[in-house]
C-alpha cells in the first residue's frame, strides 16, 4: 500500500518542469519535500510524544507500557509487546515503539511539542 501511495508522489514530481531527469530523492530535495513514508514516521513519533507526555486525552496504559530496563538509550523507553501475528505489527502502538526507543535523550526530553518537532528534524 505504501509503495502505491509513494508512486503517486513519484509520478507527480516527475511531471513537473525540469524534474524529469532528476532522481526521486533529488526531486524531493529540490521541492523541499520529504518522502511520504518519512512524513508518516515523523507523524507517528509526534503522536507518541504527545501520548507519553500527557498532551492528549488518550489513556497511556491503553497504548504503551514503560520499560523497566533502561540501561541504554534514553529514560523514556517503552515496552515492545511481542507480536507473533503479522497484522498486529502495523498497529500504531507496536510499530512506533522501536523508532521511539532509538531516539536520543535530547529529543525525547523536549518540553513541548514544537521543541520535539524541531529536535526531531
Amino acid at each position: 500500500m505504501i509503495k502505491r501511495v509513494e508512486s503517486v508522489q513519484r509520478a507527480f514530481t516527475k511531471k513537473l518542469p525540469y524534474m524529469k531527469c532528476l532522481t526521486h530523492k533529488k526531486r524531493l530535495s529540490a521541492l523541499c519535500l520529504e518522502s511520504l513514508e518519512l512524513g508518516r514516521l515523523k507523524a507517528d513519533l509526534i503522536v507518541c510524544f504527545k501520548i507519553l507526555r500527557g498532551f492528549t486525552n488518550v489513556i497511556l496504559s491503553e497504548f504503551f507500557v514503560w520499560s523497566s530496563s533502561s540501561t541504554r538509550g534514553h529514560s523514556m523507553k517503552v515496552y515492545y509487546p511481542d507480536s507473533r501475528v503479522t497484522a498486529r505489527q502495523i498497529i500504531f502502538s507496536v510499530r512506533v515503539v522501536q523508532l521511539w526507543n532509538k531516539l536520543p535523550e535530547e529529543v525525547v526530553s523536549a518540553g513541548s511539542v514544537s521543541a520535539f518537532i524541531s529536535r526531531l528534524n
